[in-house]
């Protein structure tokens, strides 16, 4: 299945989710769209007060019925019962963000991946509301201390999100884990955070964002 085969390309084991499932990525999708959560992502956790309307209800989860719940199914999860509500976030555009609720507890899930985007911009709608970006070599695992370069200068943050915005969209690329990455953390005004590796050889990142040459060189003058 499509998931699976994704999953052994990224070989990903992620933290336990809400079903207690780790072998696999933990998303929702929605309208086409492949939302996807980071157990460990550093920005603050969500509250009541980041919650707007409810969007929708999951109806299926790969990790309760794998063969009834494919992925790619409208209104699936990977580990997510069905039956979790589902909320927009505020301040934010529905096709980035939403949130599940589950047992008293907030999950925030960010797009992944859009048939719809044809730039960065259109993926992650962060314009305006990035406040400081952080790049390491290799993605943080766990509780392995993070040992990321901030890129204080704001000229160099401003020409990283002005190529994202304006940068095309194609079909992502497989990556195995031992792939040459680098981990970008974009924390947003509101305290939380975007995290997405950069593969360097293919000048993409993780979404089928391809950011070209000019994004890895002002990267790597930080990451020296």
């Amino acid at each position: 299945m499509a998931v699976l085969a994704l999953a052994v390309a990224l070989a990903l084991t992620l933290a336990a989710g809400p079903a207690g499932a780790s072998t696999i990525l933990d998303y929702i999708t929605f309208d086409a769209i492949d939302y996807l959560r980071w157990p460990e992502e550093p920005g603050r956790a969500l509250t009541r007060d980041d919650l707007g309307v409810e969007f929708g209800t999951i109806e299926c989860s790969f990790g309760e019925d794998l063969r009834g719940c494919p992925f790619g199914m409208d209104a699936s999860a990977a580990f997510l019962p069905a039956g979790t509500r589902v909320y927009a976030v505020r301040g934010h555009a529905t096709s980035f963000r939403l949130a599940a609720v589950w047992q008293d507890r907030i999950f925030l899930y960010q797009a992944w991946r859009n048939p719809r985007a044809k730039t960065g911009g259109d993926l992650w709608a962060i314009a305006g509301k990035v406040s400081v970006i952080h790049v390491q070599r290799g993605r943080p695992i766990g509780a392995t201390p993070r040992s990321p370069s901030v890129i204080e200068n704001p000229y160099s943050s401003l020409a990283l999100l002005r190529i994202l915005e304006r940068a095309p969209t194609r079909r992502e690329q497989p990556h195995a884990y031992g792939d040459p990455s680098y981990w970008l953390t974009f924390w947003l005004s509101d305290g939380t955070t975007l995290e997405r590796p950069y593969y360097p050889e293919d000048g993409e990142l993780m979404g089928g964002v391809v950011a070209g040459a000019e994004f890895r060189r002002i990267l790597e003058r930080y990451l020296k």
